[in-house]
């Protein structure tokens, strides 16, 4: 697929819609991190068209570094902890929900790794085949991402919701595939791919919404209790 800053802008526009769907079928507080992390892939694809844009030379540089340093903040400071974090608050089995909370300290670890990166102002980017490529993690940039992948899709598998654990599967292959045909692009390509498969969050969502309105028409046929 060839990226482009209207690409990121499109896709943004698109997942921007289905975050705000998913948000209008949370049914409780702790659904709120995880139905609104498609809205949050969304900012996040405008970000980076912004990054595209400064890295073209087509809005002053600081707007662009100012959008580089959003895009990476949310990609490598956030989401190792967002994600696992929000998956972990809708857990019903709380076995598995006591193993995902180690997956969050995992990510809270990485965070802080890859957030050093960000305060020493030593991120940067540049354009190469039709992808952003983002530096400037350090020497331990290969057992950061490997870590970040478990972390995050980790916690997806150990859900016991069926989508959630699709979630995990499609992101794991994704980021296999990726890193073998471009590693240098894993950031942008992955966070991309995570934001269009995030649609099977919505589904998920809107699953239990179908669920509890069957369940409610079926209770409210049965007999009054004599």
């Amino acid at each position: 697929m060839c990226f482009s800053p209207e690409a990121d802008f499109v896709s943004g526009a698109v997942i921007g819609v289905v975050g705000v769907a998913t948000l209008t079928k949370v049914r409780d507080r702790r659904e709120i991190p995880l139905a609104a992390l498609p809205l949050a892939f969304a900012v996040h694809q405008v970000a980076e068209g912004f990054v595209w844009l400064g890295l073209e030379g087509r809005i002053p540089r600081s707007l662009g570094d100012l959008a580089l340093h959003v895009y990476v903040l949310y990609a490598w400071a956030m989401l190792p902890v967002v994600a696992p974090l929000s998956v972990a608050l809708v857990e019903t089995d709380d076995r598995r929900r006591r193993l995902m909370y180690g997956f969050v300290a995992l990510g809270a670890l990485v965070s802080v790794y890859l957030l050093q990166a960000i305060v020493r102002e030593s991120v940067h980017a540049r354009i190469v085949e039709h992808t952003i490529r983002y530096h400037g993690v350090g020497g331990l940039a290969g057992l950061a991402t490997v870590l970040y992948v478990v972390a995050i899709c980790g916690t997806l598998l150990l859900s016991n919701h069926r989508r959630i654990v699709w979630f995990g599967v499609v992101n794991l292959v994704a980021v296999v595939v990726i890193a073998w045909v471009q590693a240098d692009a894993l950031t942008s390509l992955w966070c991309t791919w995570a934001a269009i498969v995030s649609v099977l969050i919505y589904l998920e969502f809107s699953g239990r919404a179908a669920a509890d309105h069957a369940r409610f028409h079926r209770a409210s046929r049965l007999p009054p209790a004599i």
